[in-house]
């Protein structure tokens, strides 16, 4: 198991704590059990978070022994950048969940996992053809490279590579990232993205050139996909 670095200390916020909805932490919580039994999401390798309506704060999953039992009273909640309160400890990737919701006001959930065969077109740098209905969102996702890490880059160079628009981001050698207007959004996108690199990774294994769609069905598809 690939265990993400943290940082030795955490500073604490003295924010005041923001009372999240009810139902945004209810489904926060079924998000991460349904990627959790979906074999998509990790304890310590990815993390789910929702901006909190309103605030510049956010609600994000820890880092933990099993994904499957995490509470809700886990979950951690970030002002600005630094933990409310200290609750558990946030993974390495809450700086990148941070970076994308201040580029992307139009984000409001991210998840971040490490998808198995998602993460396989990163690594081996496979592309994303119109194979599939499923597939137009993901054709041409940006990808970040390994180097924006040791450069100190990661976080802000995954936002960057986001800014445009795009629903994902394939993190080489560090899974995926789906973003979305809500969690729901979100989710869905990492399912459809694992489900369309099955796919591709299928008709690779066959060594078969898949059929694609035309450029006139991707350029109507991609004003009704989401």
């Amino acid at each position: 198991m690939i265990v993400e670095p943290v940082a030795d200390t955490v500073e604490y916020a003295t924010d005041s704590h923001v009372a999240p909805p009810e139902n945004l932490v209810e489904q926060l919580m079924s998000a991460v059990d349904s990627l959790a039994k979906s074999g998509l999401l990790g304890a310590s390798q990815g993390d789910i978070s929702v901006r909190l309506p309103g605030t510049d704060h956010m609600l994000i999953t820890p880092l933990a022994a099993f994904a499957e039992k995490l509470d809700a009273s886990d979950l951690i909640e970030i002002a600005g950048a630094r933990p409310v309160r200290k609750r558990g400890r946030p993974s390495f990737s809450m700086q990148m969940h941070l970076a994308i919701y201040r580029s992307r006001p139009d984000v409001n959930a991210i998840v971040h996992s490490h998808a198995p065969v998602a993460t396989v077109l990163g690594i081996c740098e496979l592309p994303i053809p119109p194979v599939t209905f499923d597939a137009v969102p993901f054709v041409d996702l940006p990808r970040v490279p390994a180097s924006a890490l040791e450069q100190g880059q990661w976080p802000q160079e995954v936002a960057n590579c986001l800014q445009g628009g795009a629903p994902a981001a394939l993190l080489l050698n560090n899974g995926v990232v789906t973003v979305g207007e809500d969690l729901r959004q979100a989710v869905r996108r990492t399912l459809s993205l694992e489900e369309t690199a099955r796919v591709l990774v299928v008709c690779y294994l066959l060594q078969q050139i898949p059929v694609t769609l035309s450029a006139r069905a991707v350029e109507i598809l991609r004003d009704s996909l989401v």
